[in-house]
């Protein structure tokens, strides 16, 4: 994936018919297991709505992006100590959580089809499904999505290792009836969608910085979490140490830089 961007930058969010035919064939759904094919292609096939947003891109290392990205719940359980969110998602098995946002939102997410290399270079496919109760609804709705998360990264000029992260949506309502009203309240709802990706990329930046500086603090926050279990706990406390270590080796490489442009004048 592109990472062309500078670090903190978004793209455009897209609805084109292009954007959604791209996503579409990007979408390998040969791999994707044959119990959850048929509700993949369906959604696929005639979604209510589709998004693509905004692509962002922030300093982070992609070793802890990918970890988070395999590990929502572990996010999500930070945000809750933390105070700041009362979202929570509960690990059922390695490929499914059920999510609530305490607000009207819930669902089941099951991540059917994932390719994640080294530097983040990942394509995570989930089949989500939930329901919502709010305005401006007068009546719960359902739905089916398939949401597609890509990711790269690169190695800047300056050293650092930026990541770029977009994620595609495509809804399905139960109802047809609503699909008039959801396409009129989509700019609105599509809007906070995007905030709250760019958001969320930016809290993972903010981590892996922390986490580099301060791998101890991010040790006791996962020590205190204990809604999470202990394999996610200890690769929490692994991806921390693994930021740490990578900036001292940045560190070193720009004191080392830095003596050599002063010999060299």
């Amino acid at each position: 994936m592109a990472t062309a961007a500078r670090a903190g930058e978004s793209s455009e969010a897209s609805t084109s018919e292009a954007t959604q035919a791209e996503s579409r064939r990007s979408i390998p759904l040969a791999k994707i297991d044959p119990q959850f094919r048929p509700a993949v292609a369906a959604v696929l096939a005639d979604p209510t709505i589709f998004r693509r947003m905004p692509t962002s891109v922030v300093d982070c290392r992609p070793e802890l992006f990918t970890f988070l990205a395999l590990n929502p719940e572990v996010m999500v359980e930070i945000w809750r100590h933390l105070g700041v969110s009362q979202v929570t998602l509960t690990r059922i098995d390695e490929r499914t959580c059920k999510i609530s946002d305490g607000a009207g939102t819930t669902g089941t997410i099951i991540v059917v089809e994932q390719t994640c290399e080294e530097g983040a270079q990942n394509r995570i496919v989930m089949l989500a499904s939930g329901s919502f109760e709010g305005k401006p609804f007068q009546q719960p709705i359902s739905a089916q999505c398939v949401l597609v998360l890509t990711s790269g990264s690169k190695e800047e000029t300056n050293g650092r290792r930026f990541v770029a992260a977009r994620m595609d949506a495509f809804i399905k309502l139960d109802r047809m009836s609503l699909a008039l009203v959801a396409k009129a309240v989509h700019p609105f709802v599509g809007q906070t969608a995007d905030r709250n990706f760019t958001d969320t990329m930016l809290f993972v930046s903010n981590l892996s910085y922390t986490a580099e500086k301060r791998p101890e603090a991010i040790e006791q926050v996962a020590i205190d979490m204990k809604n999470l279990d202990q394999p996610r706990r200890q690769g929490l406390i692994k991806a921390a140490y693994q930021c740490a270590e990578a900036g001292r080796q940045w560190e070193l490489t720009r004191t080392r830089q830095a003596s050599l442009e002063t010999t060299n004048r």
